[in-house]
Formats: structure tokens, C-alpha cells, sequence
């Protein structure tokens, strides 16, 4: 205790003003600023403190905290006691601790449920306009002159304008073996819009029609719309949601048990939790919390849940719609020749009922009709039924029909499954692609069940039938294991029968498969395998790259079987502007006619991205980008889109060819883009090192590194007789008036300081906030980073 009464937080005699992380146990809920007062009293700053901790209150306390806290710019703990809340001043750690929030005052806190990256704060929007284009170039060539063509170049990017996106891909080539003209196809070209809010995404132009169930693909030409929640939602938990929750006096061991195996054990603190994520199987599911809080007290709350997955969050929907004339123009640039046809389907997941779909897809010729079902069984099983009627100009009436099974067994930890998928095709049934249907299959059966025997041995049986309508029928059924020996060593190991109806003659009979894999790293693979039914072996070995710039991926593969013997070589070199690839195989009939055949090939891959007048060369983007560029105080100096220089450690460097290009980005994903700067200035502070980002659909940023307020200054204050001015706290002001918000100040315990964030040919004003004393000093006009302020000695303010 101090001599106010007190516990001693503070040893100076005058107040401290101090900038402190505030936890909430060990939770930490960010920095706020404080005072330590001369008298041993801590006072937080009122605004910073109700925002940091305004999330772990439910809306009553919130209100509540407000009305106590009004009128005043600073709180003390005793201010909020009657409301059950209780804070202090840790020393030895510090920071400012939440000791005790009353349970009836807390926030709701969900359980289970993953982390929501969309949660986090944007810091950068994207530009107006955004472009791209990636480039790729491929030869091939035959050492023995066999089918030499020239070289084929790809090209596939989008632009983006208010919303809009225009995709497209397409590529310059041969058409044929060694002749034929050299021309352009396109592969596909449209015009795309999103609504995230409703996630809706809508279509013109070439058209990739999605299907469920028993519907059949075809290329159409035309208008689309598509709903999909998983587009846009990506991390959406596919659970049940539902009104479960508990509400803890004390803190407590919470244990979760779920169809009779314990899933999950918690230590909670007092408060009141939302469990409704908690994952489930599929089917119905026996759910038992016991509560055993610090009293010795013991609660036990049992409930059923059920679950019907199929492929939708329980109680969402998606649908699509497709319409235009068709094109069966495969392998060339699609021509829409063909009637106009319609292709959509809406599914809907309930809650307590089962999921259904519906599909309609029709033209003049075609038009068949489809439903989807399933029915979700106890003990982690399901049924799912689906089937189509047709009728087709060409050749009449057709049904098709499915049923499927699949079964998931829990055994605390270790998990088995079992699925069965029979399928009926009558002869006729036909597609939109195909209105003159002929099908040979009629039958179709395949099931599997996999048994995890332990951590390291596993179990897989396969089967499957085939019945024809012109050849014998056709089945295969095997067993094969799979066993770790450890993280390195891996051997799998099977037997089969199988009898294939086919001229070929091969995959006959009885045989057996072995496989070897060695993995002694995480780029490094070695695996050897036999399979006696086809009478095929293969050695292979692979180093794959680490992504980095100058990495290299290289292996090979040798392969024989009862006709061929071939050895391929391969590697690929990754660089700031491209990526290449390259390789040579060599085919025999035998050992002894080993290298009849020899075919090199190279690629080499780059891209062109743009965004609001900002140009960089770089490798492929994938779906959106950011370009990264040096301020023009940082001339000189390169800009590096990754974590770091070290180890070069990062995707792209800024140069000669423009800004440094990450193309790695992910539509609505909340995400970081990570930079650096090589061998920036002393002192030259260049920002957070990552900015937070939520692409929309092929999108492009534009991002500046470096900033005019680049320079730092450190110093050491003292008192005029020589002692040091220690944990002294205040805030530094542009005498300009260009900055929004002062800058932080404050010294250590032996007066040192240290500020960021200053601009050239500035005079500064520093204001210490415990008392009327205050210094000043200006950053010289041509500093390059870091000004060195040696000793200020503080004077009275006047």
C-alpha cells in the first residue's frame, strides 16, 4: 500500500499519463490511453474505454454504462461498481485488467462458430477501374519431326467499371497435328454483375450453365442469374442455427457430449454463451451439456437436434436460371447455332423437413424435368433420392432415377463412413445436348466404406457394377489399407477383381497394388507403385516450389507397362515478372526401344494488371490483385508485395516493369496484403506493413507505400537538474494544423522517447498532459527518416 491508502501504482509524485492494453482475463481488447495520478488513483479515458469494452455488454449495460459515465472524460473503477464492473492497474504487466463483468450484464458469446473474417475492419477500397491479363506461351517439339506446330499463346483476363465485369479467355494456336490454320478461339466471353447483399450473381454473354441432380450440361449463349450464399459467404458455418443458449452465474467446466462421445471440455468464465454452432452429423443428433461451475454445483441439459445437409446452410436456398440459344461446337469458339433452351433449378434446405430440388431444362427438342430429395436417418445417416423425365422429338419419352446412402459413424475422435449410389438410365432418356439419346449404360452401382482403425492404419472397400445394354456387364470390387509409420513413411497397399467388357483386354481378373511414399519434407516426395492388373509400375520424384521468388520445383517420373517404357523430366522456375516451365519425355515400345520418341516442351506465363493509372507486370492473377508502388520520397527503393525481404520471403518486387503484383487475392474474403520496402531509410516509417482488404469479383487495388509523415524522431527529456523526465505521457501537434489527431508522446523510465509519423519542414509542439510544460522542435526540410533530437531539457510552459 502507498501512503494515500492505495496500492502503490505509481512511484512518481506527479501524474502519468500512460497508453495500456486493456484485458479482459487473458483477452486482450486493445490499447486505451490512462492516468496514473500522483495520489495512486487510475483513471481511463471514458470514449476509449466504453469502445474497447462496449463488445463483451449486452445492450442494457451498454445503456446503463452511458448514463453513469456522462459528463465525464475519465472514469475511475468505482464509478462502475454499481453496475458489477470492476477494473485496475496491473504493474508488473502493464495494463489496465477487467476484473469482473456481472454475468446478467455480458454480451452473448457464441461457441463453436469460426471467426468471422468479414468482421474486420476495410482499410482499402478498391480502384474504379481495375484490368488484367495473363499471358501464357507454349511449345512443343518432336526431336523426330512428328507433329511440330508452332507455338500456342493463351490469354484469359477481365476488366472491372462500376460493378461490372467483362471476362473473358481465349487462345492462339494450331488446329490440328502439324497443319492447319493458326487462328484465334474463344473459349468464353460474358459480361458479370453481383449483389453481394442478396447473393445474386448475374450473366450475358457465354454462358457455363450449372446443373444438380439428373440434368446434362450444354454451352448456351444468352442471360443468366445465379444465387449461391457460399459464393459470397465463404466461412458460413454449415450448421443448424437455432435458439440454444446458456447462461453461466460462475465460471464453469463445461462439458459437451455429442450422440454419447465426449466432443468437447471448456473452461468458461461467467457469462452468456451461444452454442447453436456447435457442429453436428448429419441426421438426428443426442446432444448433453454438464455444467460444473466453482460451487461444486452440477447442471445437465439434454436436447435433440437434427441436421439435414445438402450442400446448403439449414433453411437457406440457392437457385439458377439460364436462357439462349445453344452451341455444341466443342473444343472451338462456341457458335450458337442451336434452338434456344432453357436450364435452371432452385434448391431449399429446411429446418425440420428435408431438402429439396427441382430442375427444368428445355428446348424445341428437349425437355426434361428433375427432383431431388433426401431424407436424413438417425445415427448419422442419410437417403437421397433423385430423378428426371424427358421427352425428346428425336426419340420419345426417357426416366432416369437415383438413390443414394451414406452413413458417418463417430467413434470419439476416429471417424468411419459407408456410401452406396445406385443410378437407372432408361435408353432414351436424353439431354439437352443430346435429343437423339442412345444410351448403352442402364445400371450403374458404386458404394465405399472407410474404416479409420487408428491414427495411423485406415481401411478403404470399393465396389462397383456397370450394366450395359450392348456389351457384358462390367464390376470391380477391392480392399486396400493405408498405414503411417510415421510423419515421413507411408505404404499403401491393395487387392482387386475386376472384369472390364472391352477390346483392350486389360484390368482383368485378380490383381493386386502396392505404393511406397517417402516424404522426408514438406516440398520433397518420393513414391514407387505396382499394379498387377494393368501390369503397370511407376517411380517418381518430386520437389515442389516454394512459391518465393527464384525458387525452383523440378522431379521426374518413370513409368512401364506391357507396351510402353517413358521417362519424363520436368521443372519449373519461378521469377518476379513470370513463371516457366519445362520438360522433355522419352517413350520406348521396351527397355531396349527406349528414346524412339523424344518431345520437349517449355511455358512461360506473365501478366498485365492495371488499376486507377497504376501499371505492373507480374505472374498469373487468379481472381483479383493489388499493385503496390513506392511513394516518391522512397525513389530508389523497391516495394515488396509478400511478408518480407528475408529469404525472399514475398510474391513480387516493384521495378522497371511497374508495381509490384500479389494476384492472389480472393473474392469476398476478407484478407491481408502484406508489404515491404527494401533497405528503406533510417527511420523511415513505412506503415503497418499490411493493409485489410474484401475484394469484390475480379478486382483490382492500388496501393502507395510510404507516406509524407515518414520521418521518426527520438530523443531523451530531462528536468532542468539533469534528471530524466520518466513515463511521462502527452501528445505532439503539427503547428501547421495539417495533422487530424495529435501524435502520442511518451518517455521511459529513463526519459528516452521516440515519435513517428512526422512530416519534413514542420515545427512540432509537444504538450506533456500531467502538467503545463511543454518543448518544441522541427524536422529539417531535408531529412531522409530520422531525426536525432539528443537532449531536450523541459522548461516551464509559459
Amino acid at each position: 500500500m502507498g501512503k494515500y491508502g492505495r496500492p502503490d501504482i505509481n512511484p512518481y509524485d506527479r501524474d502519468m499519463d500512460l497508453t495500456v492494453p486493456l484485458l479482459f482475463k487473458q483477452r486482450a481488447l486493445g490499447d486505451m490511453p490512462i492516468r496514473l495520478t500522483y495520489d495512486d488513483r487510475l483513471l481511463a479515458e471514458r470514449k476509449p474505454f466504453e469502445g474497447l469494452i462496449g463488445p463483451l455488454l449486452n445492450q442494457q449495460a451498454r445503456d446503463q454504462l452511458l448514463k453513469a459515465a456522462a459528463g465525464k472524460d475519465h472514469l475511475e473503477s468505482d464509478d462502475l461498481k454499481p453496475l458489477g464492473i470492476s477494473f485496475e492497474y496491473d504493474p508488473s504487466s502493464l495494463a489496465v485488467v477487467v476484473l469482473t463483468i456481472d454475468p446478467s450484464k455480458r454480451a452473448l458469446e457464441q461457441l463453436f462458430s469460426p471467426p468471422n473474417p468479414g468482421d474486420e475492419n476495410i482499410d482499402l477500397a478498391p480502384a474504379d477501374f481495375a484490368a488484367f491479363l495473363n499471358i501464357n506461351g507454349y511449345y512443343a517439339r518432336s526431336w523426330e519431326g512428328n507433329f511440330n506446330s508452332p507455338p500456342s499463346i493463351s490469354l484469359g483476363g477481365a476488366m472491372r467499371y462500376g460493378g461490372v465485369v467483362l471476362e473473358a479467355d481465349g487462345q492462339f494456336g494450331n488446329q490440328g497435328f502439324g497443319g492447319g490454320a493458326y487462328r484465334f478461339d474463344r473459349n468464353y466471353a460474358r459480361f458479370v454483375y453481383d449483389e453481394p447483399a442478396d447473393y445474386r450473381r448475374w450473366y450475358l454473354g457465354d454462358l457455363t450453365p450449372e446443373v444438380r441432380g439428373q440434368q446434362g450440361y450444354v454451352q448456351i449463349g444468352g442471360v443468366g442469374v445465379s444465387r449461391q450464399r457460399q459464393r459470397f459467404d465463404p466461412y458460413r458455418s454449415s450448421v443448424l442455427q437455432g435458439n440454444r443458449q446458456l447462461v453461466l452465474q460462475r465460471d464453469a467446466s463445461v462439458r459437451i457430449m455429442r450422440n454419447g462421445v465426449l466432443y468437447r471440455e471448456l473452461r468458461l468464465d461467467a457469462g452468456s454463451y451461444d452454442f447453436s454452432s456447435l457442429p453436428l452429423l448429419a441426421g438426428s443428433n443426442d446432444v448433453q451439456i454438464e455444467v460444473r461451475d466453482n460451487s461444486g454445483s452440477v447442471q445437465s441439459i439434454a436436447y435433440s437436434q437434427y441436421l439435414d445437409p445438402i450442400d446448403l446452410v439449414p433453411g437457406d436456398f440457392e437457385y439458377a436460371a439460364y436462357i439462349g440459344p445453344t452451341s455444341n461446337n466443342f473444343g472451338r469458339s462456341p457458335s450458337y447455332n442451336g434452338p434456344v433452351a432453357f436450364s435452371g433449378f432452385f434448391r431449399k434446405a429446411f429446418v425440420d423437413a428435408p431438402a429439396i430440388g427441382v430442375g427444368l431444362q428445355a428446348s424445341a427438342q428437349v425437355q426434361t424435368l428433375t427432383g431431388q430429395t433426401q431424407f436424413v436417418l438417425g445415427g448419422g445417416s442419410r437417403l437421397l433420392l433423385d430423378g428426371g423425365l424427358s421427352h425428346s422429338r428425336e426419340v420419345g419419352e426417357g426416366f432416369s432415377g437415383g438413390v443414394g446412402f451414406d452413413q458417418l459413424i463417430d467413434r470419439g475422435g476416429l471417424v468411419d463412413s459407408a456410401s452406396i449410389r445406385a443410378d437407372y438410365l432408361s435408353r432414351h432418356y436424353a439431354f439437352l445436348s443430346s435429343p437423339e439419346a442412345d444410351n448403352s449404360s442402364s445400371v450403374s452401382i458404386s458404394g465405399q466404406y472407410t474404416r479409420q482403425i487408428n491414427q495411423r492404419l485406415s481401411a478403404l472397400i470399393t465396389g462397383s457394377y456397370l450394366k450395359s445394354r450392348n456389351r457384358n456387364d462390367s464390376y470391380r470390387i477391392g480392399v486396400s489399407a493405408n498405414y503411417y509409420f510415421d510423419r515421413r513413411v507411408s505404404v499403401r497397399a491393395g487387392v482387386e477383381y475386376s472384369r472390364f467388357d472391352s477390346t483392350i483386354g486389360r484390368g482383368r481378373g485378380l490383381g493386386f497394388n502396392i505404393a511406397l511414399v517417402f516424404q522426408p519434407t514438406f516440398r520433397d516426395r518420393f513414391e514407387a507403385r505396382h499394379e498387377s492388373s494393368t501390369d503397370t509400375s511407376s517411380l517418381s520424384y518430386l520437389h515442389s516450389s516454394s512459391n518465393q521468388i527464384g525458387s525452383l520445383g523440378y522431379g521426374a517420373v518413370a513409368t512401364r507397362d506391357d507396351r510402353t517404357v517413358a521417362l519424363q523430366g520436368f521443372a519449373d522456375y519461378i521469377a518476379n515478372r513470370f513463371d516457366a516451365t519445362v520438360s522433355h519425355s522419352s517413350y520406348g515400345p521396351n527397355i531396349g526401344g527406349f528414346g524412339q520418341v523424344n518431345v520437349s516442351s517449355v511455358r512461360v506465363g506473365t501478366s498485365i494488371a492495371f488499376a486507377d493509372g497504376v501499371v505492373g507486370v507480374g505472374r498469373r492473377v487468379n481472381d483479383s490483385f493489388a499493385l503496390l508502388y513506392p511513394h516518391k520520397n522512397l525513389k530508389g527503393h523497391s516495394v515488396v508485395a509478400g511478408q518480407s525481404l528475408v529469404s525472399s520471403d514475398y510474391m513480387s518486387k516493384s521495378g522497371t516493369f511497374g508495381a509490384a503484383v500479389n494476384g492472389y487475392l480472393n473474392s469476398y474474403v476478407n484478407q491481408p496484403i502484406q508489404y515491404d520496402v527494401e533497405n528503406p531509410p533510417i527511420g523511415y516509417d513505412i506503415g503497418p506493413g499490411t493493409v485489410r482488404v474484401n475484394p469484390p469479383y475480379h478486382s483490382g487495388y492500388k496501393l502507395k507505400i510510404g507516406t509524407d509523415a515518414f520521418v521518426s524522431a527520438a530523443g531523451v527529456l530531462t528536468f532542468p537538474d539533469g534528471k530524466p523526465v520518466a513515463l511521462a505521457g502527452g501528445r505532439v501537434i503539427a503547428k501547421d494544423g495539417k495533422d487530424k489527431e495529435p501524435l502520442p508522446f511518451f518517455t521511459n523510465s529513463v526519459g528516452r522517447f521516440a515519435i513517428q509519423n512526422l512530416r519534413p519542414a514542420v515545427d512540432y509542439r509537444v504538450e506533456l498532459g500531467a502538467g503545463p510544460t511543454v518543448f518544441e522542435f522541427k524536422v529539417p526540410a531535408d531529412t531522409t527518416g530520422l531525426v536525432d533530437l539528443k537532449t531536450i531539457v523541459l522548461k516551464p510552459a509559459n
